[in-house]
C-alpha cells in the first residue's frame, strides 16, 4: 500500500518537473512572472499622482531585493519630492546600511521605519494602524515584481483607498553574449555552448518558474485567509 502511495507520488513528482522543464524552454514563465508585475488598481483614465512612497523591505542589506527596492524608491522620493517610508522588521544594522545608501542618494525627504510585522499583511496593517491618514493618502508601492499584486491587494483589504504599484523590475543586457572571435581556450574537442538560450535564458526561467509559483500559493492562501 505503502509502495503503491509513493510511486504514484513519484510519477506526479516526474510529471510537474518535466513540465518545468518543457515551461523554461518558452517564454511562458517570462510572461506569468511579468503578469505578476502588473499593479491591479492601474487605471490609464487619469493621471495618478504619488504623495507618498512606501517600500516593501526584502532581505537584508545588501541584498538584490532591497538593493532594487531602494534604487527605485530613492529615485522616486527625490523627483516627487514626498516623503518616503520604509517597512522592513528591525534590524539596526540592516536599517543604518540602508540609511547609508538612502544619503548617498541624495535623499534630504522626510524618511521613516515602519518595523512592525514580518509580513506583508501584517506590515499593511501595521501602517493602518500608525498612520491612518495615509488610508486617504495617494500612495505608490513599491516591492519586487512578483510581489505586487498581492501587495497592492492586501493594502486595498485594509482600507487604503488610493494605492498604486510600481515593481523594482532589475535591468537587462543590450550586448552580444556570443562566444565567438574570443579566446577561451580550453579542451578543444569539446564544442563550445553558443545558444544563450541553452546558457542564460532557460536556467533563468527556472529560477522565474520558483518564484511565480510560490507567489501563486502565497495569492491563494492569501485569499482563503481573506487577507486580500
Amino acid at each position: 500500500m505503502i509502495k503503491k502511495f509513493l510511486n504514484r507520488v513519484f510519477v506526479v513528482l516526474g510529471v510537474m518537473f518535466t513540465l518545468f522543464l518543457i515551461l523554461a524552454i518558452t517564454p511562458a514563465p517570462y510572461y506569468m512572472h511579468s503578469n505578476l508585475g502588473n499593479d491591479p488598481n492601474k487605471d490609464t483614465s487619469y493621471v495618478f499622482e504619488p504623495q507618498h512612497v512606501i517600500m516593501m523591505g526584502g532581505a537584508g542589506m545588501p541584498s538584490a531585493s532591497n538593493l532594487m527596492r531602494l534604487y527605485y524608491v530613492t529615485g522616486i522620493a527625490k523627483v516627487l519630492d514626498c516623503p518616503l517610508t520604509i517597512v522592513h522588521p528591525y534590524d539596526s544594522a540592516c536599517h543604518a546600511d540602508m540609511d547609508k545608501f538612502i544619503v548617498s542618494q541624495g535623499i534630504t525627504n522626510y524618511v521613516v521605519y515602519d518595523t512592525i510585522g514580518t509580513n506583508t499583511r501584517s506590515q499593511v496593517l501595521g501602517l493602518a494602524e500608525n498612520y491612518p491618514e495615509l488610508l486617504t493618502t495617494n500612495i505608490l508601492v513599491v516591492t519586487s515584481p512578483e510581489h505586487i499584486r498581492r501587495t497592492v491587494k492586501c493594502f486595498n483589504k485594509a482600507g487604503f483607498q488610493q494605492v498604486r504599484g510600481m515593481a523594482a523590475y532589475e535591468g537587462t543586457v543590450d550586448f552580444n553574449l556570443s562566444l565567438k572571435k574570443q579566446k577561451l581556450k580550453g579542451k578543444e574537442s569539446v564544442p563550445n555552448v553558443e545558444s544563450t538560450n541553452l546558457r542564460y535564458t532557460f536556467w533563468n526561467y527556472l529560477k522565474l518558474e520558483i518564484d511565480t509559483y510560490r507567489e501563486y500559493f502565497a495569492l491563494l492562501y492569501y485569499k482563503i485567509k481573506g487577507w486580500i
